[in-house]
């Protein structure tokens, strides 16, 4: 009995083996027909089979998109199969190889034979949750790291490796020759091209799945920088280096988090985007050492984390809340750092007017930003720059002091220098504060910035009303600048529209301020006689002629409290008349609005308010282009200018 027991598994075993070729042929004709049918490919091999033991290889593989190029092509896929493992229905691979693999992505226009696979997540339902079950991403993300570590083999083997872009009539390709990793140590010299551009990267590593680390370097192998491919031609952007080099461990915690750390190093990045900069912004270095910690409902950048570039590091603190309410927290909480290291490692051609500069001293700098996503209105917001024996040695290309005497003014028009002007009295149109009248200057201020002379150049609530606008319409609609930072703009930088310009901004407006390099009257001296007010219309004076056809002195507090509503959006000033040259009825709320916060603090009388009308008559050159009929559109624009 017992020997026929023992036949009966032989021959099983036996027939098992004999069979496991055909086997393998339905199992996978069984799963590629299940993929062709959720994502469109056709996929074809040639043969596969068995090799010895445990060894599986698949010949010919290619898949193709219907109507379209084949997308990946394999000439030979082999794997070894752990014996071991597999005697405990666990799937362990040993070695791998892969031979002549060849991705091939092609795009004109909307027709592509890649797009339909990033259409899959739109429509994938299997990751959906019930409102009763929300997802736990600690757990997503240990599943995700243990399925990817525990299968990769001990042993790749990767020969003649393409892949070829032809996307939209630009072309891209990235190569190697031969990949082998063992002893979990990899190193290859890569071919890149980018149209016309021809490069050599040295790629080496390190894949280490029993330590549940991975790390990879890239250098340039020739004489140039690494220029990351495709997003020149896609974003606009370049992005270049001499190396980079990036590690990533992952652990799982006792309180069930998962832990993902390590460290991304680029030394001599250089980056060009016309909306960071219209230059090339080159650093010495940068890097970033991370502590990730992923909750069950919550991702999180711990303080730990260090940012460093050039000579400086900071330690920013990002939290991101799925539940119970999705909720955005952003701190940085530096109270002590070199004025000498900060200022000296600005990267060449990010803040031009700070190039050369000399200081000495300490600063600290607080950061927060919570935003509860659901609740625009409950965002909270922060921010200050504290300085302790800052002074400056030296001025570098630009001394912000300046302005302080009589200077020539250049005015911008979209990045275009369009009209010079001397801001002084040997200009006939330049006025002295004392020249202006009080009710001038208050409406001025309660329309732009009605703390000017009380702040150091910025307003924390009026940013934070101007994020939640920009927000809740998704675009930049609103900038909250205060005065002092208006003056910054239009004097000491261009006109170009970038990230970038908005921080040298902030950071010269501090200097002006917290180094009383400039008094407050003349920065209002000065902006008042620069501010954009009509089609080349520059200065309170010069408006007050091409509006009423008289000297800025001589204005009424209906004319001032109206030059003070055009100053958001100066060229929309036809849009405030009809065709008879009236005020339109939209602006009896701002001159409400506005009359009544000068009551408030005293700058208008009871009188005044009671008698103040919304009627100005044009008598200047501005009422010939507002009283002619076939001028003026009937219907007013979709968007009246923002006068809170």
């Amino acid at each position: 009995m017992l020997k026929l027991t023992f036949g009966f598994i032989l021959l099983l075993l036996l027939s098992g083996f004999l069979l496991r070729s055909t086997v393998l042929n339905q199992l996978l004709n069984s799963r590629f027909e299940r993929i062709g049918a959720r994502t469109g490919l056709n996929i074809q091999y040639k043969e596969a089979g068995f090799t010895g033991l445990s060894t599986v290889f698949i010949e010919q593989l290619s898949f193709k998109p219907p109507h379209s190029d084949t997308l990946l092509t394999v000439k030979r896929v082999s794997i070894h199969i752990r014996t071991m493992p597999l005697l405990l229905l666990k799937i362990r691979f040993a070695n791998l190889e892969v031979t002549d693999p060849l991705i091939n992505l092609v795009r004109n226009g909307t027709e592509s034979n890649y797009l339909l696979l990033l259409d899959l997540k739109k429509s994938d339902t299997t990751t959906k949750h019930t409102d009763s079950i929300p997802p736990d991403y600690a757990a997503r993300v240990s599943a995700l790291f243990n399925a990817a570590f525990r299968y990769v083999p001990s042993e790749v083997n990767i020969r003649n490796f393409n892949i070829v872009a032809s996307i939209n009539r630009h072309n891209f390709s990235f190569g190697f020759p031969e990949l082998s990793i063992a002893g979990s140590e990899f190193s290859t010299l890569a071919a890149v091209t980018d149209d016309s551009l021809h490069m050599q990267w040295h790629l080496s590593g390190i894949l280490d799945p029993s330590g549940r680390n991975v790390a990879i370097k890239i250098a340039t192998a020739g004489t140039g920088k690494v220029q990351i491919p495709y997003i020149a031609s896609r974003w606009q952007t370049v992005l270049a280096f001499d190396s980079a080099s990036f590690n990533m461990g992952f652990s799982e915690a006792a309180d069930t988090a998962a832990r993902i750390t390590g460290e991304a190093s680029v030394y001599g990045p250089l980056i060009n985007n016309p909306r960071l900069s219209p230059q090339d912004i080159a650093f010495n270095f940068s890097r970033i050492n991370y502590n990730f910690t992923i909750g069950k409902s919550f991702i999180q950048l711990d303080s730990t984390s260090v940012i460093r570039y050039n000579l400086v590091a900071f330690h920013p603190f990002v939290r991101y809340d799925f539940s119970p309410a999705k909720q955005l927290t952003l701190r940085i909480n530096e109270p002590d750092f070199s004025a000498r290291d900060f200022f000296g490692s600005f990267p060449a051609g990010l803040f031009t007017n700070f190039e050369g500069i000399k200081v000495k001293g300490r600063l600290g700098f607080y950061l927060s930003f919570v935003y509860p996503v659901a609740s625009p209105d409950s965002i909270q917001f922060n921010a200050w720059l504290t300085s302790k024996g800052f002074a400056v040695e030296k001025f570098g290309k630009t001394n912000f002091g300046y302005i302080n005497e009589p200077f020539v003014y250049t005015a911008f028009e979209k990045g275009e220098p369009v009209r010079q002007f001397v801001v002084g009295p040997e200009n006939r149109e330049y006025r002295p504060l004392s020249a202006m009248p009080g009710h001038l200057q208050k409406a001025v201020m309660t329309s732009e910035d009605g703390q000017f002379f009380n702040h150091r150049g910025f307003l924390p609530d009026a940013i934070r009303e101007s994020i939640i606008t920009d927000i809740k319409e998704k675009r930049f609609a609103r900038g909250g600048s205060t005065i002092s930072m208006q003056l910054v703009k239009n004097v000491f930088l261009n006109r170009n529209k970038n990230i970038t310009r908005k921080l040298e901004e902030m950071l010269i407006t501090w200097m002006i301020e917290s180094q009383h390099l400039v008094s407050k009257e003349r920065m209002f001296e000065v902006y008042l006689n620069i501010i954009e007010m009509g089609p080349m219309v520059y200065g309170m004076n010069e408006a007050s002629q091409f509006y009423f056809k008289k000297d800025v002195s001589k204005l009424t507090l209906a004319e001032s409290i109206y030059l003070a509503s055009i100053i958001p959006k100066p060229k929309w000033f036809k849009y405030s008349f009809d065709q008879n040259g009236n005020l339109r009825e939209y602006l009896q709320s701002y001159y409400s609005l506005v009359s009544t916060k000068m009551l408030k603090k005293e700058w208008i009388t009871q009188d005044e308010f009671n008698e103040l009308r919304p009627v100005i008559e044009l008598k200047g050159p501005a009422r010939l282009l507002v009283v002619p009929a076939d001028s003026i559109p009937l219907v007013l624009p979709d968007e009246e200018p923002d006068f809170e």
